[in-house]
């Protein structure tokens, strides 16, 4: 986007003068807590009583469609920005920006270079910039500098941290004398057994009852601090998984020589740069090379993926069938479960299950997008949401009390929004200036100075 030196500006105004853009003493409370790699599908596997128990009170959402690629990074970024991945610009978990000529790694955390994120703007920085707090704990991307800022609170990323201490820490916010109205937790599990084991291994009933367990916790905690009548709670996922086998991998070292090209990202979605000059050799090699792998040269990938307009996807794009893998090489199998695949796939879907003062009881919703999930915390948080892929009308069944749709047009909201903050930040600042000149004077009155008047205004707008 083009706005990043606005919303740098912006941030160091509404931080630098929160209480002047917070108009309201009691704001909403918003939690949202991403269990990742928790399949739509795996509550219905095992007992899972916390998750019924909030669903039966609260709001569960059937089906979401999340984004393309179906990967950890780019869906944890469309949830808090409403993009698609081609828009917010985290395309992938691991990228190369031929611009910068910079690479990115979430396998290496190597995720620090704000330039990879600045394309879009995060929930938790429209928060601040409205005057709010804003308290995060382990979300990917909350541990990293977005023009200009960091959440007011926030967890540098450390996988050894404990649930329970993240947990702690969100509450901590939440009451605190200054507290935050937006929370964001993130815990890694069912994801990482869910690569080991394969979601259809029985071994995984086990950690699905566990991840049950960590929720019922939370709700536990949040009732201990009375929290949990008061916040409105989101309980989501980036994505779900497939099953993965030996005996369905796609070995490119069969078929075009590993020096024509540099593989970026990896299975089942590979993202391929080939060398200077090697596009179309690459591109012939692998596009009839196996009947369970798509090639697309970028200009081709299907419009409905929304994943061609961004220059840090790649020249090729290889797609592998549910429960395929593409390697180099055989011996590079490493998981038996996977995701990443098309995210028409049901088994790639999250899971959703919200509750809280704002959210309606015992309800079933057939559908959604990850995408609309940001107007809709927007508008829990009352703030202006900025141009987004996601639709509040696709969501406003699932609130208690019927509200008025939003304009179909955020650009013009938020940009209305943001022009009033800025000349609102100008007037503080003039104010202050005067202020503190009457202060000073008032304090010295046998001290006789000229004085010139200001023929034009301090700031220009």
């Amino acid at each position: 986007m083009a706005l990043n030196g606005y919303w740098r500006f912006m941030a160091i105004c509404t931080l630098t003068f929160p209480g002047t853009f917070s108009f309201q003493q009691d704001q909403p409370k918003v939690l949202l807590l991403s269990f990742d790699g928790f399949r739509w599908d795996y509550i219905y596997k095992v007992p899972t009583p916390n998750f019924h128990a909030v669903m039966k009170n609260g709001v569960h959402v059937k089906h979401v469609t999340n984004v393309f690629v179906t990967k950890t990074y780019p869906n944890h970024y469309t949830m808090v920005t409403g993009l698609y991945a081609e828009t917010h610009g985290v395309v992938a978990n691991e990228m190369y920006d031929p611009i910068l000529n910079q690479t990115f790694s979430m396998n290496h955390l190597d995720i620090y270079n704000s330039r990879f994120w600045e394309e879009a703007c995060p929930i938790w920085v429209t928060n601040q910039m409205e005057g709010h707090r804003s308290g995060d704990a382990m979300w990917p991307g909350t541990d990293v500098k977005i023009h200009g800022v960091f959440p007011t609170h926030y967890m540098l990323y450390n996988e050894s941290i404990s649930f329970e201490e993240r947990v702690a820490k969100l509450i901590g916010w939440f009451t605190s004398e200054e507290p935050i109205n937006l929370g964001l937790l993130y815990w890694e599990q069912p994801d990482e057994m869910g690569h080991i084991f394969g979601p259809e291994n029985p071994l995984m009933g086990a950690v699905i009852s566990e991840t049950d367990g960590k929720l019922g916790y939370l709700v536990s905690e949040l009732k201990k601090a009375k929290l949990w009548d008061m916040l409105n709670v989101i309980i989501t996922s980036d994505h779900g998984m497939a099953q993965s086998s030996r005996e369905r991998v796609i070995e490119l070292d069969q078929y075009v020589d590993r020096d024509l090209y540099t593989m970026i990202d990896h299975s089942p979605v590979v993202a391929i740069l080939p060398k200077e000059g090697q596009l179309d050799q690459v591109y012939k090699a692998l596009a009839i090379a196996h009947p369970n792998m798509t090639v697309y040269k970028k200009e081709k990938i299907p419009n409905r993926l929304h994943y061609k307009h961004n220059h840090k996807i790649q020249p090729i794009l290889a797609v592998a069938d549910k429960g395929w893998e593409i390697l180099q090489n055989k011996s590079d199998f490493s998981v038996l479960g996977n995701h990443g695949y098309d995210n028409t796939l049901p088994e790639m879907h999250p899971i959703l299950v919200a509750h809280g003062p704002a959210f309606r009881k015992n309800v079933s919703k057939e559908a959604m997008s990850s995408t609309d999930l940001y107007p809709l915390l927007c508008y829990l948080l009352g703030i202006s949401p900025l141009p987004n892929n996601g639709s509040f009308d696709n969501v406003t069944d699932m609130l208690a009390v019927a509200v008025k749709i939003r304009p179909t047009s955020y650009e013009q909201e938020s940009y209305a929004y943001f022009i009033g903050v800025f000349l609102g930040s100008i007037l503080v600042i003039v104010f202050l200036l005067v202020f503190i000149k009457h202060l000073t004077h008032s304090q010295l009155p046998t001290v006789q100075v000229q004085h010139t008047e200001i023929a034009q205004p301090l700031l220009q707008g």
